[in-house]
């Protein structure tokens, strides 16, 4: 679908999903053979992964962006269809239409879609980084944050509510009014709204990963390739019981800390990421040409 250039070295566009539904993306061209595809979580956009793109690609490995359905300036889709599996199709079409030797970075939903995606065999993939996420999670963390992100579902009345709200469940988090402005949209009726679509937290057709753990842990078991685990240090999402089961299912699987964050790390710390990853990849790239 359509192309546009932003610079030399960044192009932006739209390919198609599993479902005909329009993706955005963003890319970031470098000369290495080996790619970096980000995988944004559940209520983010891609746009919180540029500063990682951009640094990753600092380092000689090109890189994509983009919206996952429901978010963004991707498709919001008419049936609430936001079930784990459309999102792992979505990643298929991207990765597809990339047509590059990848390793996929997902935070949150993201890197659960990634998991399912190395299982599936997408020979696209060359390795993945879960960001804060695993088969196994935390039942009253995963309720905590469906209810942070389910907040916004009849709108912010102001933009200073809208940092309260954010507060209340991220206390140690400062953003200031402008910074959330920007990550905001507004509704016809006045009020502001996080650009993504409810449904994917609270619809029928959701994507919350309770009720798969089963089928994620099955999924793991069928990865192969280099696969790193990140856990933010103040996040309880992902437990030590839960990295246990992954090991588990995935021998190679290698595990780190970065400390201080919380479980949104990927929508402000992309720098930090960017530099933790970088072994990682060079040992991915082993062998491409």
């Amino acid at each position: 679908m359509s192309v546009t250039a932003v610079n030399d070295t960044t192009r932006r566009g739209l390919w198609l999903g599993a479902a005909g539904n329009r993706l955005a993306w963003e890319a970031y061209e470098a000369e290495s053979p080996l790619s970096v595809v980000f995988a944004h979580g559940g209520g983010q956009t891609g746009r919180a992964w540029r500063r990682a793109a951009r640094c990753v690609q600092a380092a000689g490995f090109a890189a994509l962006t983009f919206d996952k359905r429901g978010h963004g300036q991707s498709d919001w889709i008419e049936n609430g269809d936001y079930r784990l599996d459309a999102f792992k199709e979505d990643l298929n079409q991207v990765l597809r239409a990339w047509g590059r030797p990848s390793v996929i970075v997902g935070a949150s939903l993201g890197g659960l879609t990634a998991l399912m995606s190395a299982a599936d065999g997408v020979p696209e993939i060359r390795g993945i980084v879960a960001i804060d996420t695993a088969p196994q999670l935390n039942a009253v963390e995963i309720m905590r944050l469906v209810e942070f992100l389910s907040g916004s579902e009849q709108g912010f009345v102001s933009i200073e509510a809208a940092v309260a709200h954010l507060a209340h469940y991220f206390p140690a988090r400062v953003v200031s009014p402008a910074a959330m402005e920007a990550n905001l949209m507004r509704l016809p009726n006045g009020r502001y709204t996080w650009p993504w679509d409810v449904r994917v937290v609270n619809g029928e057709l959701n994507s919350v990963a309770l009720p798969h753990e089963e089928m994620l842990h099955a999924c793991a078991r069928r990865v192969t390739v280099p696969y790193l685990l990140i856990r933010s240090s103040e996040s309880v999402l992902v437990t030590d019981a839960a990295v246990a089961r992954l090991t588990e299912c995935v021998p190679q699987l290698e595990v780190l800390t970065l400390a201080g964050a919380d479980h949104l790390v990927g929508g402000d710390d992309g720098a930090r990421v960017a530099e933790m990853i970088g072994p990682f990849l060079a040992r991915c790239a082993v062998g491409l040409t």
